[in-house]
């Protein structure tokens, strides 16, 4: 397998290692579920199909997934066309700018690894397919544009700094800066804002762009509590994308639900890019 198809590869892989070791597994099924659609749909964002194919999955009664995206879903099943921006309005943003985007956004920066153009705007679209605060837009722009520069083999703290400097002007995007540098810190993941969108995504630039190895990566973020599958699955995938799914522990493979699925629809995601 050539390095970049392994580093692609390795993303989705990532992701699922990662959160299984953090003991979870609705942020896999979302993100095989986006990739499927994604492989489908040669590599485009189809923001219509891709909620199909989860309401679909939430027909199935899934356990473990966060209130905010299970009450947006089941809206958006029930007919509510602004689902997420409804919750939004009525919930407000203290509770609005949950992880659920982010966790499982990162198929698209492997779809988009040779078109980064289009994650400015398709980024935030999938984003918004569940959550409508503009902090997780942001979080999902982030990551995926990681994982877009990871995957063609860009240095792991350039891809960083690079993503960051393009969601600066966003919402969120200068706490994001700031928890890349001090989640795990001088601020702790493990509280009462442990789901926090930018939580998820700045702890998982933070092992990636110090260039951490997949292991000692996601021991580091494990360890910091909080939501610990959240964050295992953001950290997993551009740990994944920086390092190549050969650089998974084969040990941990076992970890992961339908083991041959995962790898099978990683590397048809792979072909993307």
């Amino acid at each position: 397998m050539d390095p970049s198809t392994d580093r692609a590869t390795g993303t989705l892989i990532g992701l699922a290692v990662g959160e299984a070791l953090g003991g979870g597994g609705v942020a896999t099924a979302m993100a095989r579920n986006l990739a499927a659609s994604l492989v489908a749909h040669d590599g485009a964002l189809d923001a219509d199909d891709v909620t199909r194919r989860q309401l679909a999955w939430l027909a199935t009664d899934p356990s473990g997934l966060d209130p905010l995206t299970r009450i947006v879903l089941t809206d958006r099943a029930a007919g509510v066309p602004d689902a997420a921006e409804r919750f939004l309005r009525e919930r407000g943003p203290e509770v609005s700018a949950g992880n659920g985007a982010v966790r499982s956004c990162a198929p698209l920066g492997v779809a988009d690894a040779r078109h980064p153009g289009r994650l400015p705007a398709q980024a935030p679209a999938l984003a918004a397919l569940t959550h409508a605060d503009g902090r997780c837009a942001t979080s999902c722009l982030a990551v995926t544009s990681t994982v877009a520069a990871l995957v063609r083999g860009v240095d792991p703290e350039i891809a960083v700094r690079a993503a960051i400097a393009s969601c600066l002007d966003r919402k969120g995007g200068e706490e994001l800066e700031f928890l890349v540098g001090e989640a795990g810190r001088s601020r702790p993941l493990d509280g009462p804002d442990r789901s926090f969108t930018l939580f998820a995504a700045g702890i998982g630039l933070q092992v990636a762009g110090e260039g951490r190895a997949v292991e000692d990566g996601l021991h580091h973020v494990l360890a910091l509590r909080g939501d610990a599958a959240a964050n295992g699955a953001v950290a997993g995938a551009l740990l994944g994308a920086a390092h190549g799914a050969s650089a998974i522990p084969s040990v941990w493979l076992a970890r992961i639900g339908d083991r041959d699925g995962v790898t099978s629809e990683a590397r048809a995601l792979a072909a993307l890019a």
